[in-house]
């Protein structure tokens, strides 16, 4: 079978955009030919680097095609982008089409190919004219729509219930080996972005009250911390390959989220339907995982079952959960245990069989 996947990113960057598309096409890539479709690429691009930093599990390469040879800069480049995808595609033969552009789908609608759809955010400005307002995103043309959680799909009561597909986002479970170092709780980790609502703040602040703990943040930086505790260490940025190395040491690990949380975009909040990434290596570590109570978040993790969830972004309602581990109020193999279970049932090789199998479903409907 072969599959494209056409993304609007950039392979040297940070993002959890990049990390999703890559493992889709990993993930793929094992049993199918698989050809990723961005912007720009580096000449050079070495695909073993690649594989090692986001811990590849095929063995087999993918194809990476940049078709603009430059880097989008404004939404005319992505107009550019999308009309040149749908042009080389219509000359070429896919049995699976997925974008994760939502200007690519618009030119894929007009040049009559069918694909899936998939959307992690709202959309904005005219993405968001062509797709609702047009209602192009209800073309016959959009076989599947695949939303991030339930909760996204709430934003989009334009689009029709049967041409949705909720998949969260994944873990590979190959890249982590469960193990617990020790019974004494000292270790609390956050990974992950520093965006406004992450939580960054309330760590700090949890911080200060339980300096029995150290508390590890890695991230990419985006402004200096003042005044932080000395039981606080920034690590920075960290490549994916690092990060089971890193949960490893850990014994606690942190999903705070803000009611209002921004993502790549600098004008949508994401809080309520948000599916990370993260969340899935957090489970597949085996570790003891507190999180905020937000909607997208609660579809895949329940309170006392394989999480401890706070219902309000509050620094002492906080203090008090972690009190509560250390004070052993909770059954903490059990939520280790079920953790693990949890994260068996989101992997990268389920998520894209799903999608493969609504495909044949809709090919033995048609024909």
């Amino acid at each position: 079978m072969k599959i494209t996947y056409i993304a609007e990113t950039l392979l040297t960057n940070k993002s959890a955009y990049t990390h999703h598309v890559l493992k889709m096409c990993d993930a793929f890539s094992k049993k199918n030919d698989v050809c990723l479709i961005i912007p720009w690429k580096e000449k050079k691009i070495n695909f073993l680097k690649i594989k090692k930093k986001f811990l590849f599990t095929s063995k087999k390469k993918f194809l990476i095609k940049d078709i603009l040879k430059f880097k989008l800069s404004n939404f005319i480049d992505r107009i550019l982008f999308g009309f040149k995808v749908a042009k080389d595609i219509k000359k070429k033969h896919y049995d699976i089409i997925i974008t994760r552009s939502v200007v690519s789908s618009f030119f894929l609608t007009i040049y009559k190919i069918k694909h899936f759809l998939e959307i992690h955010s709202e959309l904005k400005g005219l993405s968001k004219f062509a797709m609702i307002n047009l209602n192009f995103i209800n073309s016959k043309y959009v076989l599947k729509v695949i939303f991030i959680s339930k909760a996204l799909r709430k934003k989009f009561l334009i689009v029709d219930k049967e041409n949705t597909l909720i998949l969260h986002d994944a873990v590979d479970t190959k890249n982590f080996n469960y193990r617990i170092k020790s019974k004494r709780i000292k270790n609390v980790t956050y990974v992950g972005s520093f965006y406004k609502g992450k939580g960054i703040e309330l760590i700090i602040d949890i911080a200060r009250y339980l300096r029995n703990l150290n508390f590890n943040l890695y991230g990419e930086l985006k402004k200096d911390i003042e005044n932080i505790p000395s039981n606080v260490k920034l690590h920075g940025y960290v490549d994916y390959r690092e990060v089971t190395n890193v949960l490893n040491q850990s014994d606690i690990l942190l999903l705070p989220s803000a009611n209002f949380q921004l993502g790549r975009s600098s004008s949508v909040n994401i809080a309520n339907y948000n599916s990370p990434l993260k969340m899935f290596d957090y489970l597949a570590s085996g570790k003891i995982l507190v999180s905020s109570r937000l909607e997208g978040i609660c579809e895949v993790l329940k309170h006392n079952y394989n999480s401890l969830l706070v219902k309000k972004y509050e620094c002492r309602m906080w203090v008090k959960c972690l009190n509560d581990i250390l004070n052993n109020k909770y059954n903490l193999k059990k939520l280790r245990k079920n953790s693990i279970k949890t994260s068996y049932k989101f992997t990268w090789e389920k998520r894209i069989n799903k999608i493969i199998e609504v495909h044949k479903k809709i090919k033995r409907t048609n024909y």
